[in-house]
């Protein structure tokens, strides 16, 4: 699967206008990034699209040396579900 960086968001497709898969995010006052929503397409749906979504945000954000705002719920499920991913979340 080849997730694609595009403007406040990594994606899933040949475009970011139309991606199959998306994590949108912002940047905080503090510079740390908000995960806004997670979106994948039916058709990916049971592949694990969202979670590798998520891994590649949280890989990008450790890379930056930032937190997380996670205000999508499944992105925070994710997040709170790996004891690595979870030091990354911003309280």
């Amino acid at each position: 699967m080849d997730i694609k960086k595009g403007e406040n968001m990594f994606f899933v497709g040949e475009d970011e206008v139309n991606p199959e898969a998306e994590i949108i995010f912002s940047v905080d006052d503090d510079g740390d990034y908000v995960v806004e929503s997670t979106r994948v397409d039916d058709s990916l749906s049971g592949e694990g699209v969202g979670t590798r979504l998520v891994e590649t945000m949280v890989e990008f954000a450790g890379q930056e040396d930032r937190k997380i705002d996670p205000k999508c719920p499944f992105t925070r499920k994710v997040m709170e579900d790996d004891a690595e991913m979870k030091k990354l979340i911003k309280n």
